[in-house]
């Protein structure tokens, strides 16, 4: 069997996201950066949900690294509107982390 078609048929799989998406999550509970291995986890299994919601035949995508191209788009929006709401949850609290004594 060819490797192209065997990537085809496994990366249309809801259960193979969800795995990948779970060790990405997994893997962001030991880094704790939140801003790599999050994004991805969720971005997995948004693309889970979305296999398992629209059967494999109704994708607008018949290859593999259609795929993963859109993995990667909605991993990096994920990574954006993350890093977005952490820059304006700092600046709300500006005020309150000027002062020396606030720990």
């Amino acid at each position: 069997m060819d490797i192209y078609l065997q990537m085809t048929i496994w990366l249309l799989k809801p259960q193979v996201w969800v795995i990948i998406g779970l060790a990405f999550i997994i893997f962001e509970v030991m880094d704790n950066s939140t801003i790599f291995f999050l994004p991805m986890g969720i971005g997995a299994e948004i693309i889970a949900l979305w296999i398992y919601l629209f059967n494999a035949n109704t994708l607008p995508l018949s290859d593999w690294y259609w795929i993963l191209s859109y993995w990667i788009i909605i991993s990096v929006l994920i990574a954006f509107i993350m890093s977005k709401m952490k820059k304006h949850k700092k600046s709300k609290n500006a005020l309150r982390d000027e002062d020396i004594n606030n720990y």
